[in-house]
């Protein structure tokens, strides 16, 4: 059975959302660094930025000798990631088989609603509509058999459009490509194909044979050569979501003072922990990201010897998790706290333990975090926190 892959591309993702809350912005030259530095590296450029030699990974100092123009913008993680879920609400609408590649990129398998929604290139062109009447959006859609070429032939538009690929014409659409366009194929692979093999279209490389390849590729010749003949097998596969549970928090001034963050972790782990007794789980391992003000992004995961749901034991962890993971001198703007391979109630009893002659007492940190969920639940979650919680400047 032909199948119907569709791959969406948003072209410089964060940028588009800017200029969706600040017309302003369009038409104009704009990329996006972290910071205030003129060594910081820029992470995304627009087209127009782009039409004056600038690129991701250059210098803020070198971009403005490029473009004296050029309009700088900070990283915005939250507005990221609500275009994303925007785009995947959107999409939805088409076919549950939806798997998100990238920021602003994903895969649509519409083989299944074809009846309903009828050819590829007609679902495609209907999703373009609605991008840009929902959420004033502009991308490049590309409709093909298979994941690779969908990806492929939505790179392959200059301006925003649908680039449908007759099916069984996948290896003559994709043969006068450059090789770079070939996932796995990095700047190192296209200087080794090159100077090895004299290979610069995606055609020559599918005229050898797997053996000639794995003189030059060894492993990676089966795949490159099956990716070269536009063959991909692989499924578009939802997210899987595991059982887990977080909380996030941004600071009103980035800051780098020990007191400051760790009061701030403190708040994270009460809510974490009164979610987690509600639910009545407990957590195995905590997972704590570093947002800072450069935009670089660290975390580090701890699991613990024994699942819980108490403020203290979640404090410890997370505090000496935190003690490991902080290692720059760079100012934070933001924490997150995620609990994951939950458990329900509590762990099962050994089972050659002598049971006891009469029922245990409840350990006294439970029946205080007992006491403080009653008060948090009839005054909320102000009324009554932890004293680490409160300091800071």
């Amino acid at each position: 059975m032909e199948r119907d892959i569709l791959h969406l591309a948003i072209p410089a993702f964060a940028i588009a959302l800017a200029r969706v809350s600040d017309p302003d912005l369009r038409r104009r030259p704009v990329a996006v660094a972290p910071g205030n530095s003129e060594r910081a590296l820029l992470q995304c450029v627009s087209a127009e930025a782009r039409a004056e030699g600038i690129c991701e990974g250059m210098a803020v100092y070198r971009a403005r000798r490029c473009c004296p123009a050029l309009i700088l913008l900070p990283p915005e993680p939250r507005q990221m990631a609500r275009g994303m879920r925007a785009l995947q609400e959107l999409a939805g609408r088409f076919s549950p088989l939806l798997e998100p590649a990238a920021p602003g990129r994903l895969f649509l398998d519409l083989t299944g609603s074809r009846r309903l929604l009828g050819p590829g290139r007609d679902a495609a062109a209907r999703l373009e509509r609605e991008l840009g009447r929902d959420l004033r959006l502009a991308g490049s859609v590309g409709v093909a058999g298979n994941k690779l070429v969908s990806r492929i032939a939505a790179g392959y538009l200059e301006q925003p459009g649908v680039c449908d690929i007759l099916r069984g014409s996948e290896r003559h659409f994709i043969g006068p490509l450059p090789v770079a366009v070939l996932p796995g194929v990095g700047p190192a692979r296209s200087r080794q194909l090159l100077q090895d093999l004299n290979l610069r279209r995606v055609e020559e490389v599918a005229a050898l044979s797997v053996a000639q390849l794995r003189l030059a590729l060894g492993p990676f010749a089966p795949l490159l050569h099956q990716r070269a003949c536009g063959i991909d097998p692989s499924p578009v596969r939802p997210p899987q979501r595991a059982p887990c549970l977080g909380e996030e928090t941004y600071l009103t001034a980035a800051d780098n003072d020990d007191s400051a963050l760790l009061a701030a972790l403190c708040r994270l782990v009460e809510d974490c922990g009164r979610r987690l007794r509600r639910l009545g789980r407990q957590t195995r391992q905590l997972t704590l990201t570093l947002m800072y003000a450069d935009g670089v992004t660290e975390r580090g995961t701890a699991r613990l010897p024994l699942p819980h749901d108490l403020d203290l034991p979640l404090l410890a962890a997370a505090e000496e998790l935190f003690l490991k993971s902080c290692r720059r001198r760079v100012r934070l703007k933001g924490l997150r706290l995620d609990c994951a391979r939950l458990e329900s109630g509590p762990r099962q009893l050994d089972l050659f333990t002598a049971a006891p002659a009469a029922p245990a007492a409840p350990p006294v940190a439970a029946t205080l975090q007992q006491a403080l969920d009653r008060l948090r639940e009839r005054y909320g979650m102000g009324a009554l926190r932890w004293g680490r919680s409160l300091e800071g400047p």
